[in-house]
């Protein structure tokens, strides 16, 4: 029977360990079900409410009829007058946003959604277009501003020109298809801007906007500088371009962007857009090329400012149960390890036990941390199960210096877990660190041992022990 103890209790632990993985899968599934809910409220928010925002920096085009000779169904030659348009972008604008970022304003039981109002003002400058020699009808031109979801305008956005103020309004050319409305100042309702527009002006842009998670500005002036602050202080910046400075501290940030070349990229590309579906991709933050169908090898396009969650629950509590088996094979070695020692059996169920206690640990992280910041979430369960296990080992190793030992053990352990999930980007440190200093410590322990004698060893004859009664 002794004879057969080392390689049984490996196989029993093996299978454990292999049993508890699974356990894992099933929490991390529960998990993933818990943030489908959450992001399902995003979606009927979106829907109903308000989205992320995206807005094209303003531009002017122009019809123009254009002669060509066309073909009938018969292919029989005749002349015909098709409509073309010119686009004429500003040669700079000089954007800032102030972000005014909640949690509160969109919340259903435990959910949150963040959101934003954003006070955009812009002044550029649009110099006296060169143009071709062609036929244009300059009382239909039209100054554009798209704006992807209108429904977060609290006021018509304003175009100052020559001290004069004009409301942009809504374009018959948007659409749900489109993804965007192009809202516009219409020539033919103020006559008085052709001279305007066919000599150069300036300008002055402020609109109100509100929107729910990010907000995306796509330049289309020949230079551009971009202020962007805020009263948040976890922000993720993505795009065509990252600011060149940014700050973040005490709930609060600020970033800048300069570019020379943006803005005729995606004056461009907005020209070349012979359809919705193209235009509708500038709101989902990239822009199709010819034969890629992925986003994500497609180039982004405009500048993005995305406000975070401070701590995102689900993703923290999936990242610790990564760790998961990493601390049931420590618990476990450490158990196996006091066996060898001190000739201590420990049966399986009392593995699994404990297994099961270190299981229920994410369990109470994950809904604790539903309704509490994360950080009490994990220091509220951790004392639980560490608490729990430490009574029960308390009986299951006859005494009270082992249980104090493993209790040490495991508080530590979940120390280093917490530390792992807030290190970002030092994981791969510390984790390899870590890793060293526990298997030097286990060669250590066990450098005297002679394993092909442990199953020969007699068996060490515990004296009874009674508990301290209450």
């Amino acid at each position: 029977m002794r004879s057969n103890f080392l390689t049984f209790k490996i196989i029993a632990i093996a299978i454990l360990i292999a049993l508890f993985w699974i356990g894992l899968l099933f929490i991390t599934t529960l998990v993933s079900e818990r943030q489908g809910y959450q992001q399902a409220f995003l979606r009927e928010i979106s829907q109903n409410n308000i989205s992320p925002q995206t807005i094209i920096s303003p531009y002017i085009r122009i019809p123009y009829n254009e002669i060509k000779t066309c073909l009938d169904d018969k292919k029989v030659a005749y002349s015909c007058t098709e409509e073309h348009w010119v686009y004429i972008s500003a040669d700079s604008t000089q954007w800032t946003s102030d972000f005014q970022v909640s949690d509160d304003t969109y919340k259903r039981t435990i959910y949150r959604a963040i959101s934003y109002t954003a006070n955009l003002t812009a002044k550029g400058v649009f110099q006296k277009p060169i143009l071709e020699d062609k036929d244009y009808q300059w009382n239909r031109a039209e100054i554009m501003f798209p704006v992807h979801d209108p429904r977060g305008l609290d006021t018509q956005p304003t175009l100052k020109i020559l001290n004069k103020n004009y409301l942009f309004e809504m374009s018959p050319q948007g659409s749900d298809a489109s993804g965007f409305d192009f809202m516009r100042v219409a020539i033919k309702n103020h006559p008085e801007l052709i001279n305007t527009i066919q000599n150069g002006f300036g300008f002055d842009l402020t609109a109100n906007l509100t929107g729910l998670g990010k907000f995306t500005l796509v330049p289309t002036s020949r230079s551009v500088t971009y202020q962007a602050k805020g009263n948040w202080a976890d922000t993720k910046y993505s795009g065509q371009n990252l600011p060149f400075a940014k700050t973040s501290s005490h709930q609060q940030f600020s970033a800048d962007w300069k570019n020379i070349a943006l803005g005729q990229q995606n004056i461009n590309k907005l020209i070349e857009c012979d359809s919705s579906d193209c235009i509708r991709q500038f709101n989902q933050g990239y822009y199709t090329q010819e034969n890629t169908y992925e986003a994500e090898q497609n180039p982004r396009i405009g500048l993005s400012t995305e406000f975070l969650e401070s701590v995102n629950v689900y993703t923290q509590t999936d990242r610790a149960i990564k760790y998961g088996i990493v601390i049931i094979i420590i618990t476990f070695g450490c158990f196996f390890l006091f066996e060898i020692l001190k000739s201590l059996r420990i049966h399986p169920i009392q593995y699994s036990l404990v297994a099961m206690a270190q299981g229920i640990f994410f369990v109470l992280l994950l809904s604790i941390s539903e309704y509490y910041a994360f950080a009490w979430a994990y220091l509220v369960a951790g004392i639980a199960c560490v608490g729990l296990m430490t009574w029960y080992l308390f009986y299951v190793m006859k005494g009270f210096k082992a249980a104090a030992l493993f209790s040490v053990i495991l508080s530590s352990l979940y120390a280093v877990m917490y530390m792992l999930l807030q290190s970002s980007g030092k994981t791969f440190l510390i984790g390899s660190v870590i890793s060293f200093v526990l298997l030097a410590v286990v060669m250590f322990i066990t450098r005297h041992i002679d394993w092909y004698q442990i199953n020969h060893k007699p068996e060490r004859i515990l004296k009874s022990y009674t508990p301290p009664q209450p």
